[in-house]
């Protein structure tokens, strides 16, 4: 009987060892590889910016059949990230005399992940801003990151920007916002626990060999939680998850009270800083469609769940509009041009294909109307 429990173990071990074999020919990322990093050292290097892009990246993305508005798109689209972690052409320093250097800070809808690099509205409004143009040469460069809010912005504008020679900058935020403000408990970022008192437990050793290997990696991902599904962003488009996921939630109507000092106070930091430098200032309020009577986008709601609760849309779509209220407000108070994005791009399936991100042709639009608005302002 043993010797043949030995002999069993010994044959799954020899299949354990060549499935892994086989499959390091086709890696999935390590869902621990940060953490690792920091592990058994103090974080360096990032302190200050919570998300950024690595230097020099390239990835190629793909959608989902009937994600609204990508019928007729590209089969697969390039996303690359340039020298100096922006998606945009190479970046040179010092700045060339002859070039005009515009930054377009935001969340997912500024990043734009699944419109190609030819098509992402910051690349658009490059295109349009540099026809019939020859004296000077527009660069537009896109600093979004998915989920990013104010805050996020704050610290992409202070440390990773201001250096760079900006002649303008674009902010468009706000449905990331709503979210953080509803729910971040610790806002102002404080340090919740000391990390050089932590010690790294047998249980995080076991991770950390484990997660080296592809079975276990898989593992993980075939078992993660719906929380995780839901802010996990893939190679191939899983919307259709995530709505599946959100759709199968209690709706509640009753909203977390809103706090909008620190947005307010933060939009003023933002200000500031571009005043002090010479830097001109856009300001581009959200576009969200939870209050759209459209069926078809309706069904491709997802974002209306966070933290393990599906929020009403429509209430949700009112603290988006205190939101851009705020925003427009303070570019009165201070003499900041504000793009209406949520008047100006109609919420419709034409241009969007969920909650507030642009398809290939609301990605367009984008460019071409933030263009006129641009070159109307400065003639």
């Amino acid at each position: 009987m043993w010797k043949t429990i030995k002999y069993n173990l010994i044959i799954l071990l020899v299949l354990l060892v060549l499935v892994e074999v086989i499959l390091q020919f086709f890696p999935v990322p390590d869902p621990y590889e940060n953490a690792k990093k920091n592990m058994f050292f103090p974080t360096v290097g990032n302190q200050y910016i919570e998300s950024q892009f690595d230097q020099n990246l390239a990835l190629q993305f793909a959608t989902e059949d009937g994600l609204l508005g990508f019928d007729t798109y590209k089969e697969t689209t390039n996303f690359t990230i340039n020298n100096y972690g922006f998606r945009g052409d190479e970046l040179i320093v010092p700045k060339p005399n002859n070039e005009y250097r515009i930054f377009a800070i935001g969340g997912s809808s500024t990043e734009s992940l699944y419109i190609d690099d030819t098509d992402v509205w910051t690349h658009v409004l490059q295109e349009n801003l540099n026809r019939e143009n020859d004296s000077t040469i527009v660069k537009v460069y896109n600093a979004g990151k998915s989920g990013d809010n104010i805050q996020d912005h704050l610290a992409m504008l202070s440390h990773r920007i201001i250096h760079l020679q900006p002649d303008e900058v674009i902010v468009f935020c706000g449905i990331n916002d709503v979210t953080r403000l509803m729910l971040d408990k610790n806002p102002l970022k404080f340090n919740v626990t000391k990390k050089e008192d932590a010690e790294v437990s047998f249980g995080n050793m076991l991770g950390v060999f484990m997660y080296e290997f592809q079975i276990p990696r898989r593992l993980y991902y075939a078992f993660k939680s719906k929380d995780e599904a839901l802010e996990t962003i893939e190679i191939q488009s899983n919307y259709r998850k995530k709505v599946t996921k959100t759709q199968a939630r209690p709706v509640e109507n009753q909203l977390p009270e809103t706090d909008y000092g620190n947005y307010s106070n933060k939009l003023k930091s933002l200000i500031g800083i571009c005043q002090a430098n010479d830097i001109k200032l856009i300001f581009a309020t959200q576009v969200v469609t939870w209050d759209t009577e459209e069926e078809a986008l309706k069904n491709w709601h997802w974002m209306t769940s966070r933290g393990g609760i599906r929020y009403n849309a429509k209430k949700l779509q009112q603290k988006v509009d205190s939101i851009n209220a705020i925003t427009v407000n303070q570019g009165k108070q201070f003499n900041i041009r504000v793009f209406k994005t949520d008047s100006i791009i109609p919420k419709t399936s034409t241009y969007l294909y969920d909650d507030c991100h642009f398809n290939p042709e609301g990605s367009k639009k984008m460019g071409d109307e933030l263009a006129k608005f641009i070159k109307d302002k400065n003639k």
